[in-house]
């Protein structure tokens, strides 16, 4: 996470397609949008965020859970996949 912050902000291509692979947009299959949140033991906690139109944010988390270590993925469900709840 944090080596992806530094390529963020040095101005390195991060595209999504780049960054998490052809199988992470399966989630758009039944989400409109996509939040990942993320700590290691060593890092901070950040937020990825994506309603998929091609673009991302990802900030640094300071009012969420903090999660200690590992990922949280929330997919906020289309109207017409609710059934998967």
């Amino acid at each position: 996470t944090k080596a992806f912050m530094e390529a963020v902000q040095a101005g390195a291509d991060v595209s999504m397609i780049g960054q998490f692979g052809v199988g992470f947009y399966s989630a758009y299959l039944v989400a409109d949008k996509v939040i990942v949140t993320s700590k290691n033991n060593d890092d901070e906690q950040y937020v990825w965020e994506s309603s998929a139109g091609g673009s991302f944010t990802v900030r640094r988390d300071t009012s969420g859970e903090d999660l200690g270590r590992g990922t949280k993925i929330q997919l906020f469900l289309k109207e017409d996949q609710l059934e998967f709840l």
